[in-house]
């Protein structure tokens, strides 16, 4: 049975914070990945699997979605096009274990960036800072 964490982080003041759901298969990184989200002022929602993910999907309105590439039988390409028909302004990155050609071009096709995990959560803020900044994402993909 797959878990689902909300509410890490919230509202401070009059300034509304971006909502990022993370998808990930791995329980053991999701956490720490959550807790560097709240920590960088973000409202940071989590999910292990593809169904938890689409009812979060359906009770909230992320700004940005991060989903790993393989998520059972579906995969972080069919959640975003799940979550753009809900919300269709939503950003979104798919994060994969290996550099992958087809999955980046068909990323891109959907407007969203591929990203390669790294080894080091903390390097995850600088791509989400800049795909929440960014009015197109395609634009962010080829910036250095």
């Amino acid at each position: 049975m797959g878990s689902s964490t909300a509410g890490v982080g919230s509202e401070t003041g009059l300034t509304m914070r971006n909502t990022i759901l993370v998808v990930s298969a791995d329980d053991t990184g999701l956490a720490p990945t959550l807790q560097l989200l709240a920590g960088a002022g973000y409202e940071a929602r989590g999910a292990t699997t593809f169904e938890d993910a689409t009812r979060l999907l359906a009770t909230t309105s992320p700004d940005l979605l991060i989903a790993d590439e393989r998520l059972g039988a579906f995969n972080g390409l069919h959640l975003v096009l799940r979550g753009r028909a809900e919300h269709p302004t939503m950003r979104a990155i798919v994060a994969t274990a290996v550099k992958d050609p087809c999955v980046e071009a068909e990323a891109s096709r959907m407007n969203a960036l591929c990203f390669v995990k790294p080894l080091d959560p903390s390097e995850w803020l600088l791509p989400i800072m800049r795909t929440l900044e960014a009015g197109n994402v395609a634009q962010l993909a080829s910036t250095p």
